[in-house]
């Protein structure tokens, strides 16, 4: 049977069912089109959330590293490289990548290196290295790392040998033991010419928890003695706030003692003579209060006797009542006087914003101080401290005082000065400076830290400070001590000696930071510069210590 086929116009043939075809074909064209665009948002969007997340571990790891959590913060980082893992193979989410990377395994080689663990830091700083997108600086960042832990290398491989058999880093050489994990550097103690000098309170294998299984001091063993201070830097902030409160009285120890001892009696002053017990006394005043009363029942016996055994028994009581108060029973406990200076913002709001400048000082000295005298004492102590008060040009410690400025009224860097002479103001015989100078300018911290000295000198208060800037704790201090990460003490000593010989690798860790920082050879910098200016001011060597009275 012939096939009958229509013709258009010009002789082709019109076939419906392929023209039915064609119009399936965009329509499928079209929804895979639409299907491609729909999986490439979706792709989008997961890159976008898997740099987001890598985002956030790298900065939690920042902030871990910032307060010397370095165990914390690998974790975290080494999570946000893995999160980079996952953001595929675009070139631009590569690029990106790879430029997270890098800043990664910087961050990673630098908390390893304080963790001690080399081998890590190698491989680390190695990717970083690697990577070609790095900027000029960060390689060169990187560079210096490798260099200097080539340097740490080599001098660790010197020591061995010049050792019997143990590095001061804590790693022991012995054949067949290279495995062996390695154990914590022991702490390193040198003796301290201040035997002489009388000791207040001490720390004795003193261990303090945070309540949450977190340790922040581990046996640490600190005396605090007349006329001598103690610089401490390294260890976390929780760990040195931990020291200072402890010392204040504020925290108890989870493990080991905080002993207060007695200053010992005068020269030229006799033998000293022992309390009498208590319960003597008592059987004493109880025999002659029976013999009082049995002489109102006396028979035969001469009324100018029972007189006299009356009058004998009232003198002997007289006796036991004035005795009373040197019995050994009840007796209080040894304190000693601390003041506790802190950068807490909390301790600044406990300050009433409506007190005087002037009464916030002047009620912390003597009361036998007359109102003149006690405002002069005050205008000196603010004079030698550099008070701005509100910062109004052509003021002065003594207009601020006369106009009754209020402390609600300066600034915050100024009410941070305010209570570090309320401190000073106190004559303690401890002062606790847990990080109180930061905030302040260069001119202040000087000026405070000349202020100590002197009043180490010259009142023979006893200073613990405590700073994460060795610079600042180096001018003051007479001995230094090193905590770690963990809050264990690694090395303390003379400050000098320590700083020209370290023998831990955290006291070299703190050196080598600060000379970095500076480019110095020496540990010095803009605040012991100020501190050599200040010799001779005459606010500083004016009557600013406030008298004590007996």
């Amino acid at each position: 049977m012939p096939i009958i086929e229509e013709l258009d116009e010009e002789g082709n043939v019109l076939n419906e069912e392929e023209d039915n075809e064609e119009e399936n074909d965009e329509e499928g064209k079209r929804r895979w089109r639409e299907k491609l665009a729909a999986m490439e948002e979706e792709e989008k969007a997961r890159v976008a959330k898997q740099f987001a997340m890598a985002e956030e571990q790298r900065v939690a790891g920042n902030k871990l590293l910032s307060e010397a959590d370095y165990e914390g913060a690998c974790k975290h980082y080494d999570q946000a490289l893995k999160d980079l893992q996952l953001v595929g193979n675009e070139p631009d989410n590569r690029a990106r990548a790879e430029q997270c990377n890098m800043a990664l395994h910087s961050n990673m080689a630098l908390a390893k290196l304080k963790l001690n663990q080399f081998e890590e830091v190698k491989h680390h700083a190695g990717l970083a290295l690697a990577d070609p997108s790095g900027s000029v600086e960060a390689q060169r960042e990187l560079q210096k790392l490798r260099a200097d832990l080539r340097t740490h290398e080599r001098d660790l491989a010197k020591k061995q040998k010049e050792t019997w058999g143990q590095v001061f880093g804590g790693r022991t050489v012995v054949e067949g033991e290279e495995d062996a994990p390695l154990e914590g550097p022991p702490a390193m103690v040198r003796a301290c010419k201040n035997s002489d000098k009388h000791l207040i309170v001490s720390a004795e294998s003193a261990s303090v928890s945070d309540g949450k299984g977190s340790t922040l001091l581990s046996a640490v063993d600190m005396q605090l003695r007349e006329g001598w201070c103690i610089g401490v830097v390294g260890g976390s902030i929780a760990s040195r706030t931990a020291l200072g409160r402890l010392f204040a009285g504020e925290m108890q120890v989870s493990a080991g003692n905080v002993v207060v001892h007695p200053k010992p009696p005068k020269p030229g002053r006799g033998k000293q003579v022992e309390p009498i017990d208590r319960t003597y006394l008592a059987a004493g005043a109880v025999l002659l209060l029976a013999l009082l009363a049995a002489t109102e029942f006396t028979e035969g016996v001469p009324r100018i006797q029972v007189w006299i055994m009356r009058v004998v028994a009232s003198v002997f009581l007289l006796l036991i009542r004035m005795a009373w108060k040197f019995t050994t029973e009840a007796k209080a406990p040894l304190t000693v006087n601390v003041a506790f200076a802190t950068a807490d913002s909390a301790v600044l709001k406990a300050l009433r914003s409506k007190d005087k400048v002037e009464d916030l000082l002047g009620s912390l000295l003597a009361r036998q101080l007359p109102a003149a005298e006690r405002r002069e004492r005050v205008v000196a102590l603010l004079a030698a401290a550099g008070f701005q008060g509100t910062g109004e040009a052509g003021g002065s410690p003594a207009k601020f005082i006369e106009a009754g400025l209020t402390f609600g009224q300066l600034p915050q860097e100024q009410q941070r000065l305010v209570q570090i002479l309320r401190c000073i103001a106190m004559r303690p015989e401890v002062i606790v400076c847990d990080g109180a100078l930061e905030g302040l300018d260069v001119d202040c911290q000087a000026r405070i830290l000349r202020m100590l000295k002197r009043m180490k000198q010259e009142c023979k208060t006893s200073i613990l400070c405590m700073s994460s800037d060795l610079e600042q704790v180096c001018y003051v201090a007479d001995s230094l001590a090193v905590l770690s990460s963990t809050g264990e003490l690694c090395e303390k000593g003379p400050t000098q000696e320590l700083l020209q010989t370290p023998r831990h690798e955290e006291t070299s860790a703190a050196i080598a930071t600060v000379l970095d920082r500076t480019g110095q050879k020496t540990v010095g910098g803009a605040i012991q510069a100020r501190c050599k200016e200040l010799l001779g001011n005459a606010d500083l060597d004016g009557p600013w210590i406030p008298p004590i009275y007996k």
